[in-house]
């Protein structure tokens, strides 16, 4: 853990200058072991692609797999470097100047290709800077200019060396160079080292206590010379508080362990071979996957099916990396990072949220013509379709507003409308979203409209048994019938039979009201001797036409004697019925003997009737 023994600080200032693109990009990594440190300045002007960042990213992803100081590994990781800048030099060709600093917290190496410059100061001198890849430099070095004027001197500028260099990348790797407590490392690109002298570096150094205030005074420097064009400018300031402190080696450890390792690969030495054969079959396998992969993908991304070619392109990638194939890898993690972007995307658009879905296919769109698995059309596509989707969502929010505020009505307009405008558009999540709601909303309309229709039969319903109180019962039968209906539409079988019985009440009360007002027809419910008996006295009734209607209803006695059989009673009371003509007279009980002989009067009056009718015929005749 040689981190947590030593102490190491870093602070950096960079910005575009007068420009709008800063074109410098810096970063760095600090494992427990080992930190790097890369510094590189962009030299080209592609406007979509950045070949600083892409250097440095690079060098940072292969140090972050394997952590070295070596020459070989570190050249290794500059050369990847330069090759991805060369594949992907279709437009402009891309270039950069590059700096590269590793430590152990104890020693330091660093590699550079260009003109980024590193400073190390120890004890407020400077220590030692190293060399620029250019014109200047080199005339310097023949001793035909001042070291101190590379700085100044006009062909500062032109690099004989440079990431991206069509004849190959050929950089500086400096030896191991011990560190000690209190040292100060700079990395600066030449828009601040043109323009910060170094007796200024130093006495900014004097002034400052930690890199923080290194790289702000260094910066408070370079623009208070107010110069008309400032240039992109970098200083990354790594200040050395502690090193670690490493043990003395035994080398007689060390010899001892050669040895054992030379016995141990003399012993297995036999069963490499058989390493080799299967690590070669791994390989072949690991290829044939990647080609396969690759080809599934590059199939998706044409047919616009990010989704799975982000999967395809990710399994390429991995077996890019287990056959240490550093250009398809670097080839299969763009065409990933880009169907990420698109994936990304449509998901904002699901999340309605259009802002990001933007931000996410105007940055998939840059790359994507550099990529011929994607289509540019598609992504602009997309783009044109983000203001109907917008539109649509617009909709869909306000019908829930309509929806939550129990305006169901409007709510279904508006659903209705986003829902076609999602169909014309394609809006594929909206429109499933959509279809949802509108179901929803017909059936809290449906419910709404069985409720009404509810209370419309409950009121009819109620208005039934206030009729039913008032006597009025064919009107409560209306009633009755109109709310049965009302229930049979909306399926209340239940009500619709509790109406039924109510019905046939009804109904049972009009039929007796209507016999006992004698507005049924003759003989309805009277047996066949009443029926006689009310015969008779109906024609006793028309024979004795001039007795008085009054007279007839005075002669009724008040109470029927004990005799009086209960077809009399029916015959007698059917009389009174149709003699008065009302049902309102108080019924009264006839006596035997005065029901015979108002029997026999009427007889009588009948047979005189018919001797008059003879006398008169035979008159006539004669």
């Amino acid at each position: 853990m040689r981190k947590d023994n030593s102490d190491f600080s870093t602070a950096f200032v960079s910005e575009a200058g007068s420009y709008i693109d800063n074109r410098d990009y810096f970063a760095f990594m600090e494992t427990d072991d080992m930190a790097c440190y890369v510094l590189a300045d962009g030299l080209d002007s592609d406007q979509e692609l950045r070949s600083a960042e892409m250097v440095v990213k690079t060098v940072l992803e292969n140090f972050m797999e394997k952590p070295s100081m070596s020459k070989r590994r570190l050249m290794r990781d500059l050369r990847e470097a330069q090759e991805w800048l060369q594949f992907e030099s279709r437009r402009v060709r891309l270039k950069a100047s590059l700096l590269m600093v590793v430590t152990n917290y104890n020693k330091m190496v660093y590699v550079s290709c260009g003109n980024v410059r590193l400073y190390h100061f120890r004890n407020g001198r400077l220590n030692f800077r190293s060399k620029d890849h250019s014109l200047a430099q080199s005339l310097a070095d023949d001793g035909r200019i001042p070291d101190e004027a590379t700085s100044t001197h006009e062909e500062r500028g032109n690099l004989l060396e440079y990431l991206g260099n069509p004849n190959g990348v050929h950089a500086h790797y400096a030896k191991k160079t011990q560190l000690a407590d209190g040292d100060v490392i700079l990395l600066a690109t030449s828009g601040m080292w043109e323009d910060v002298e170094l007796a200024e570096m130093l006495g900014a150094l004097e002034e400052a206590k930690d890199p923080v205030m290194l790289t702000d005074t260094l910066e408070e420097v370079l623009l208070s010379k107010q110069h008309r064009t400032v240039n992109n400018y970098t200083a990354a300031a790594i200040y050395v508080n502690k090193v670690f402190q490493e043990k003395p080696k035994n080398r007689r450890k060390l010899i001892k362990r050669i040895l054992l390792a030379l016995l141990v690969f003399i012993v297995v030495g036999g069963g490499a071979w058989i390493t080799l054969a299967r690590m070669a079959a791994n390989k072949a396998a690991a290829l044939e996957t990647m080609i396969e992969s690759a080809q599934a993908a590059d199939d998706y991304a044409r047919t616009g099916d990010y989704a799975k070619a982000l999967k395809s392109y990710s399994e390429a990638k991995n077996a890019a990396v287990k056959i240490n194939d550093k250009i398809h890898k670097r080839l299969y993690t763009a065409e990933q990072k880009l169907s990420q972007l698109m994936v990304d995307g449509d998901g904002y658009v699901e999340k309605a949220d259009f802002t990001k879905a933007e931000a996410s296919y105007a940055k998939a769109r840059k790359s994507a013509g550099l990529y011929p698995p994607f289509n540019v059309k598609d992504i602009e596509h997309k783009i044109d379709q983000l203001d109907s989707y917008a539109e649509t969502a617009s909709w869909m929010k306000d019908g829930d507003l309509k929806f939550q505020g129990g305006d169901y009505t409007n709510a279904l307009k508006l659903y209705k409308k986003a829902n076609k405008a999602a169909m014309e558009s394609g809006y594929t999540s909206a429109q499933k979203e959509l279809e949802k709601k509108i179901t929803e909303t017909n059936d809290k309309l449906t419910a709404i409209q069985q409720q009404l229709k509810e209370i419309q039969a409950g009121k009819l319903q109620a208005k039934g048994d206030r009729m039913m109180k008032d006597l009025d019962y064919e009107g409560a039968i209306d009633a009755y019938s109109g709310a049965q209906e009302i229930y049979q539409e909306i399926d209340k079988l239940e009500s619709v039979l509790a109406l039924e019985r109510s019905i046939a009440k009804a109904e049972e009360k009009q039929s007796a009201e209507q016999q006992k007002n004698g507005q049924l027809p003759a003989g309805l419910g009277l047996s066949d001797g009443a029926l006689n008996d009310v015969d008779a006295a109906s024609e006793a009734s028309s024979s004795a036409a001039a007795i008085p209607a009054a007279e007839s209803q005075t002669k009724a006695a008040p109470t029927a004697s004990a005799g009086t059989t209960p077809a009399k009673k029916e015959a007698s009371s059917a009389a009174k019925s149709i003699g008065t003509g009302d049902g309102t007279a108080p019924s009264a009980k006839v006596d035997t003997n005065k029901e015979q002989g108002t029997a026999d009067s009427a007889s009588k009056a009948a047979g005189a009737s018919d001797s008059e009718n003879q006398d008169r015929a035979a008159a006539n005749g004669s």
